[in-house]
């Protein structure tokens, strides 16, 4: 009798104690998917990408759960992904493409004109007389020509056309495909809608524009030749009276 009291007190005990085990296993699962959600969004920080990888480490003994943080992580990861790459190449204020970018992108499209003997065309863009703006308006009415003229030089540009800030007041643009003729229509009509603009305070200015054309045949040309280039272009027509193209 003793002995079935036993037994029966253990059996009563072993369902007990597998019901609280299921039962904290599903808490536990409850949470770590609550966490995965508010810790994906620190993930780019150490402490962040530590407890990610601690529970994916733990959602290995949990194929549904496992699942479900892969799939999280797929979906969700190319969102992050994205966006953290397009914080390192783009320019804060413009939101332009930045200097650095803009030199990868010239030296692909300088090799690939050389290997395909295709067009390609640079523009130097600077603003006329910008230090003046600055000291009379005020560097935040500065900032606002800058990014009204990026958002000009976006609306205008094709989709295949590399949009950056160079520096300071200064803008270039990479046109592929492009022969000499067609980069200066693009500059002139680019000149001509700044220079018809109204940006913020009623303020008017104009832009003075440096062309370089590559055809792909001189196969010891490089980038810095490209921007030399420009840079020469735009100093003419920056000596000859700005608001003008100089090729």
């Amino acid at each position: 009798m003793a002995s079935r009291f036993i037994v029966e007190r253990f059996v009563f005990l072993l369902i007990a104690f597998i019901g609280v085990i299921l039962l904290f296993h599903t808490l536990v699962v409850k949470i770590l998917q609550d966490i995965i959600f508010v810790s994906y969004s620190t993930a780019s920080c150490a402490s962040g990408v530590i407890l990610m990888t601690a529970l994916y480490a733990m959602a290995k003994f949990n194929k549904g759960l496992e699942k479900q943080i892969s799939n999280f992580l797929y979906f969700k990861g190319k969102h992050h992904y994205k966006v953290l790459l397009k914080e390192a190449i783009t320019d804060g204020l413009t939101d332009l493409y930045d200097h650095k970018y803009l030199m990868l992108r010239l030296e692909e499209e300088v090799d690939r004109s050389k290997r395909y003997a295709r067009p390609v065309s640079l523009l130097m863009i600077d603003i006329d007389h910008f230090k003046g703006y600055n000291d009379t308006f005020g560097h935040p009415a500065g900032d606002g020509i800058l990014v009204g003229l990026a958002d000009i030089f976006k609306r205008c540009a094709r989709k295949v056309d590399t949009v950056a800030r160079y520096g300071g007041e200064e803008f270039a643009i990479i046109l592929p495909e492009t022969n000499k003729e067609g980069a200066n229509i693009l500059a002139e009509r680019l000149r001509r809608q700044v220079e018809t603009a109204s940006f913020e305070g009623n303020i008017n200015i104009t832009i003075s524009i440096g062309l370089s054309f590559f055809d792909g045949k001189d196969t010891s040309f490089t980038k810095e030749n490209f921007i030399k280039d420009a840079d020469e272009a735009l100093y003419r027509a920056k000596s000859r009276g700005r608001n003008r193209v100089e090729a």
